[in-house]
């Protein structure tokens, strides 16, 4: 007889697939990072800072994809997730450490918005044997 999947089991895969697409949205960043970090409040500075602005868009903007890639593959989605959760949490952290730096005020919404995500994601890791994915007993 098999248990009822969880709410979090029953919706992983679209909770993936939506903060996927939320966490590929800084990809803009790559495209127009004056424009971009402008509308958070934010400076790139100097051309080092336009190039690292950039180059942090488009990090992003992959993990989100690959989160989406996911939400789609469930062989592929613990590595994912791990490494998504991992990134996140170190968003949060940093921005958690500097909280009350006025440069940084911009990025308050993203490291609430990670923090969740790590919550979720934590929550379904623990949830969820390894021998379930790797097809060990």
């Amino acid at each position: 007889m098999h248990a009822t999947p969880s709410f979090l089991d029953r919706h992983f895969p679209r909770l993936l697939a939506i903060t996927g697409v939320a966490t590929m949205l800084p990809g803009l960043q790559f495209l127009a990072p004056t424009l971009f970090l402008g509308a958070l409040g934010m400076q790139a500075g100097d051309s080092t800072g336009i190039f690292f602005a950039r180059h942090w868009g488009l990090m992003v903007f992959c993990f989100g994809a690959l989160l989406l890639y996911a939400a789609r593959h469930p062989a592929a989605r613990r590595p994912l997730v791990y490494a998504a959760a991992i990134e996140k949490l170190g968003l949060v952290v940093m921005v958690l450490l500097a909280w009350n730096d006025p440069a940084l005020a911009g990025m308050h919404g993203a490291a609430l918005f990670d923090a969740l995500c790590v919550l979720l994601y934590s929550a379904w890791l623990l949830k969820k044997p390894a021998q379930e994915f790797t097809g060990r007993r």
